[in-house]
C-alpha cells in the first residue's frame, strides 16, 4: 500500500481515463508513474491515504482526513488536465482546465459525477453542504475501475493536476502522471 494525497485523488483518477477519440475495440493498460502530493505547511489538512492496485484496471482506496479550516466560495478548487505523446520529450497539450469557486464546484462537478458513488463508502460532505465545517472524514475500500471507460482511452502520457485554491496559494492538491498503452 502507498500513502496518497487529498481526498481529490479519486476524483483525479476519473478524469485520467477520459481520451480523446480512441477505438472501441482497441485495449489499453495505464500505469500511474508518479504521485506526488501539492500542498502548504498542512494549516487546512492532515491525512493518511491508502491506494492498492487490485488489477491493470482496478484500484482500491482508502483515506481519513482532517479538514483544519472552514471552507467557503473564497477557496476554489482547480482541475487541469493534460496529455502529451509516447515519444520522449513530447510536450503537454492542456485538455481541460477547470477553476470554480468550491460551493460552486460542489453543487455542479462534485453532485453530477460523484456524490452518489462516494456516499456509499465515505462520510465526504453533501453536495449542498457549503461552507464545508472543519470537520473529520473518511472513505473505505472505494474500488475505482476503469474497465468502463476503456473506450474513451487513447495511448499517451497524461498528466492531471487538481488543486485547492487560496487566490494564488495551493492549499492542498495533487499531481499525478499516467501512461496509457495499447496492449501489447
Amino acid at each position: 500500500m502507498t500513502t496518497v494525497p487529498w481526498r481529490g485523488t479519486l476524483l483525479v483518477v476519473a478524469f485520467i481515463v477520459l481520451g480523446h477519440g480512441a477505438a472501441a475495440e482497441q485495449e489499453y493498460d495505464m500505469h500511474i508513474d508518479k504521485l506526488e502530493k501539492m500542498e502548504g505547511d498542512g494549516e487546512y489538512f492532515t491525512y493518511n491515504y491508502t491506494y492498492e492496485k487490485i488489477s491493470e484496471m482496478k484500484y482500491s482506496i482508502g483515506a481519513h482526513v482532517h479538514q483544519h479550516k472552514e471552507l467557503d466560495d473564497s477557496y476554489t478548487v482547480k482541475v487541469l488536465m493534460a496529455r502529451a505523446d509516447l515519444a520522449e520529450g513530447s510536450e503537454f497539450e492542456v485538455m481541460f482546465d477547470l477553476q470554480k469557486p468550491l460551493c460552486e464546484y460542489m453543487r455542479t462537478i462534485y453532485k453530477t459525477y460523484f456524490y452518489e458513488e462516494l456516499e456509499k463508502v465515505s462520510n465526504f460532505p453533501h453536495y449542498d453542504t457549503c461552507p464545508l465545517p472543519v470537520a473529520e472524514y473518511w472513505i473505505k475500500e472505494y474500488v475505482f475501475d476503469s474497465e468502463p471507460y476503456k473506450e474513451m482511452m487513447s495511448e499517451g502520457r497524461w498528466k492531471v493536476e487538481m488543486m485547492l485554491m487560496k487566490g494564488a496559494v495551493v492549499c492542498s492538491g495533487i499531481l499525478m502522471v499516467n501512461t496509457v498503452k495499447l496492449k501489447a
